[in-house]
């Protein structure tokens, strides 16, 4: 199992946008692949076409002391999607009560098992800043972990002073994904050279448009990659998609 997560530097950025329609992309590949939603505002839903009244979700389940992969719900795409829940203010207190009391924080929960072996699994997790000790774990097992930036100011600031990204980069080593570049702005051009320059290596080589297809699908609980498959940022994602496959193909022949 290949075992991607996601996060972004801060809200705002597309990481919900690109984890959702990048597992389209990957089954355009056809791969198997299937995605989790690890933020607790629940949004991924407005992706896969998922009814706004349910609220059947993985930490529901594990509430109810069920597998995570109870709550998998099939797009009408066919994608499997597994989604948070709504939980009561109630519930998330004995959430928090009793993630506490587990060894591994969510590795307890999403522990690698055999039957997923073949599979691509993305993890949405929530923003850097809201990463404690409960994810560790998780983040630790992941095969790569790819974080999303925007390449304006206030991304640059948070990258250069915030105390809580210095210890996930220290600790994880995650890859940078550019999202939300405007050719046609002079200052998004230059901070996206700029985070190139400075994460260097591990950033990835592309960058995602801004573009206003993406609200347009959401509004539709669509994916982008469905409803406006030539946009730029559809080619972005495929291109993202691509990068992966080539990477993780290299990284088999490596160790054979």
């Amino acid at each position: 199992m290949k075992r991607i997560i996601i996060t972004g530097i801060r809200g705002g950025v597309g990481a919900t946008t690109i984890a959702a329609n990048l597992i389209q992309a990957l089954k355009l590949n056809d791969e198997r692949v299937h995605i989790i939603d690890v933020r607790p505002e629940n949004l991924m839903r407005f992706h896969f076409a998922m009814d706004l009244s349910v609220q059947d979700g993985w930490a529901k389940r594990w509430l109810n002391g069920e597998s995570w992969k109870n709550a998998a719900y099939m797009s009408p795409d066919s994608l499997s999607f597994i989604p948070y829940g709504g939980l009561t203010l109630d519930e998330r207190f004995a959430f928090e009560q009793k993630l506490m009391s587990t060894s591994q924080g969510l590795l307890d929960i999403f522990s690698i098992q055999p039957e997923l072996e073949n599979m691509w699994q993305i993890i949405l997790l929530p923003t850097v800043h809201e990463l404690n000790e409960h994810y560790d774990e998780l983040l630790a097992s992941a095969d790569m972990v790819l974080c999303v930036v925007k390449p304006d100011i206030q991304n640059y600031a948070y990258i250069q002073q915030n105390v809580s990204f210095c210890r996930f980069v220290e600790r994880y080593q995650p890859y940078y994904l550019i999202n939300g570049y405007q050719p046609q702005s002079d200052n998004s051009v230059d901070l996206s050279l700029v985070l190139k320059y400075e994460l260097d290596k591990q950033c990835l080589p592309m960058f995602l448009h801004f573009d206003t297809a993406v609200p347009d699908a959401c509004s539709q609980l669509n994916l982008v990659l469905n409803y406006a498959p030539h946009s730029q940022i559809s080619q972005g994602i495929n291109e993202l998609s691509f990068w992966l496959l080539t990477h993780f193909s290299a990284k088999e022949v490596e160790g054979k």
